[in-house]
């Protein structure tokens, strides 16, 4: 959120401070209230967008890079068992597919690295009996590979995914601010306007609320005034 819009939403709260205070003056009209909850609504449209918008990915790289490390230390082990039954056989090619450290996959590319932890479960699957007969690798040591693959394969794209509805948030919120705007030049604005003389407290305490203060240092922005009316035709 920028500095307009920070101001534009401080006017918001502002202003319904100011309804909220006078409320005994106002609450028996309907369209008044309508116009209370309508703002009302704008500034919790406007924060949510904000939380998106604020929201880091931060935490979910951390996460994911946790996963990773999770998945490549369970490959290593499954890799391990693969590769020195592979080499008692002489299955040389097999060896070559499920011959890494988890340093090694953790230096590839995810992409790579994920593909290579799948063809050491793989590897480890299609050879699991005779593994197990030689006590190298149990049916538990592939499960917990299968889980941590798929944990890591879910984390992958959500850093991504987090920035897209970053993205999103802000090119919402001026259509959010927009919708508060309207609320008060062409609803709030104008019922206001029976309070000018009536109650000269709450329409002195309204106007000032909705002046935009540029917390940036530039100058005030006072409302717009209502239209008058069009004169009469002679």
């Amino acid at each position: 959120m920028n500095i307009k819009q920070q101001a534009h939403t401080k006017m918001f709260v502002a202003v319904l401070g100011v309804l909220d205070n006078f409320k005994t003056i106002w609450q028996a009209v309907v369209a008044f209230a309508s116009a209370r909850a309508a703002l009302a609504a704008a500034i919790a449209d406007i924060r949510a967008e904000e939380l998106k918008q604020s929201g880091t990915t931060t935490g979910i790289t951390e996460n994911k890079r946790l996963a990773r490390q999770a998945m490549c230390s369970a490959a290593a082990v499954v890799g391990g068992a693969v590769a020195q039954w592979a080499e008692t056989q002489g299955k040389h090619d097999l060896f070559d597919s499920v011959d890494f450290s988890a340093p090694d996959l953790l230096h590839q590319t995810e992409a790579d690295c994920l593909t290579n932890c799948t063809a050491i479960y793989n590897a480890g699957n299609t050879n699991i009996a005779a593994l197990t007969a030689a006590g190298t690798l149990a049916a538990a040591d592939l499960t917990d590979l299968n889980t941590k693959i798929g944990a890591f394969n879910t984390l992958i794209a959500a850093p991504r995914l987090a920035k897209t509805g970053t993205s999103a948030a802000t090119n919402l919120l001026p259509d959010k601010i927009d919708a508060g705007d309207r609320i008060c030049e062409r609803q709030l604005d104008r019922l206001m306007e029976r309070y000018q003389t009536s109650n000269a407290d709450f329409y002195g305490a309204y106007q000032v609320a909705r002046i935009i203060v540029d917390s940036g240092g530039g100058s005030a922005t006072p409302p717009t005034p209502p239209t008058p009316p069009a004169p009469p035709h002679p």
